[in-house]
Order: C-alpha cells, then structure tokens, then sequence
C-alpha cells in the first residue's frame, strides 16, 4: 500500500526540484530542469529499469551535436 511519499528528484548543484523537460522513451532517456538555478539534468535507464542520471549541462544540446 502507497501512502502517499514518493521520490523527488534534486538539483545536483541547489538541490532545488526538478521538472520534466523532455522524455523519449524508445531511447530511454529524460531530461529535467531545476526550478531554482535552470540546470539540465541528463537521465538514462539502466538495465533494471531505474533512472541514472549522466549528465549535468546549462546546455540542453552537446557541443558535438550539429
């Protein structure tokens, strides 16, 4: 039985709360934005199905991607 507590997730860098940017589930991966300082958190799925966060950017997009 659920009473009510779920996880949220946390700015790496304020530990502020992050909202939903971008989902794409065929590939498996998320993107959240903090609330307070507006960094980008980069998750992926791992092989049990949890969420893993690689990646902290001010950037959505990677220099290498044009």
């Amino acid at each position: 039985m659920l009473n009510g507590k779920r996880k949220v997730d946390a700015c790496y860098e304020c530990k502020g709360t992050l909202e939903l940017f971008e989902i794409d589930m065929q590939k498996g991966t998320r993107i959240m934005q903090c609330q307070v300082c507006g960094l980008y958190h980069f998750y992926k799925k791992d092989f049990l199905a949890n969420w893993k966060l690689t990646k902290v950017s001010k950037e959505i997009h990677s220099d290498s991607e044009h």
